[in-house]
């Protein structure tokens, strides 16, 4: 018993910890208190979404190492927190939590084991977020109204920190500033240079929204920054002196967004994994020609 409660919480925690990429536990304890202090609903749909997850790898037998490295619980998570910021507290949005936590863990071990040289990312989480979002339309269930006042953001440098940290905080659906800055100090039990680069890709998101007169309001809330925060941790580890595809992921991100809008599509995490991949297949391309031409 108490094994399995051992293994189950450190699913759990590490599952955490790789929404932003990391392995370390004390950053997955302190992501789920990042979420918890600004939203105790949607920390019980990243649990129980987990908990699903979790299920479907014990059922079929799942690869254990990966379990345990929180491959499959990350997008359940994800899921888990995106199905209570669309609709409020109940049964329907409970079974859609169960199922999407389920789903994204499928989806997660097909990419992993057929597409093997694509990294999955948080892939599964869109498709089974956008599944659930066409589901909720065609039986036009009730959302949760997300109007609210948002004080347009100003130029002063307390205002362009809030935002930044917004930015952060959004990784997970969390639009408070509080909730970055706790989601900070959890990379900074991780890596320093993380908590740098994921601050700088905020920061970039949200001043390139700036620049091109892009909405206030989802620049105050990081809605242009998040996928930044992410494209660079995943980029910085795998190509460290290539800083030019840093930045050209970055701006991607900001265009994908705003893309994304434009079509009434919601991105969620889409434009981290797009220009991330496109990063990817750049880097390969470029190799490839290099080789072609000596």
């Amino acid at each position: 018993m108490n094994h399995h409660l051992e293994h189950s919480s450190k699913y759990f925690l590490h599952s955490s910890a790789q929404i932003m990429l990391q392995s370390n536990v004390v950053t997955g304890f302190l992501f789920l208190v990042g979420i918890g202090i600004n939203s105790s609903t949607m920390l019980l749909g990243c649990t129980l979404a987990m908990l699903s997850s979790l299920a479907i790898v014990e059922i079929f037998q799942y690869d254990s190492d990966r379990a345990k490295k929180g491959f499959y619980g990350f997008n359940a998570a994800l899921v888990g927190i995106a199905v209570f910021s669309l609709l409020p507290l109940n049964l329907i949005s409970l079974f859609l939590v169960i199922f999407g936590g389920a789903l994204s863990a499928f989806l997660m071990h097909m990419m992993m084991t057929k597409i093997p040289n694509i990294p999955p990312l948080t892939a599964p989480f869109i498709l089974t977020i956008w599944i659930i979002g066409l589901i909720i339309d065609f039986w036009e269930i009730p959302r949760i109204n997300q109007g609210g006042n948002v004080v347009p953001l100003s130029t002063s440098l307390i205002d362009l920190l809030s935002g930044v940290l917004s930015g952060v905080g959004q990784v997970m659906l969390q639009g408070s500033w509080l909730s970055g800055a706790v989601f900070c100090c959890a990379l900074l039990c991780s890596s320093y240079k993380t908590v740098v680069w994921v601050m700088l890709g905020s920061a970039t998101g949200l001043l390139v929204a700036i620049t091109f007169g892009f909405s206030h309001e989802s620049a105050t809330l990081g809605f242009y920054s998040f996928n930044g925060c992410l494209v660079v941790i995943a980029l910085i580890d795998r190509y460290p002196d290539r800083y030019w595809l840093i930045f050209f992921a970055l701006l991607s991100t900001v265009v994908l967004t705003r893309g994304f809008e434009i079509v009434a599509i919601p991105a969620f995490t889409a434009p981290f994994v797009i220009a991330t991949w496109l990063s990817i297949g750049l880097v390969k391309f470029r190799t490839k020609l290099s080789l072609q031409n000596t």
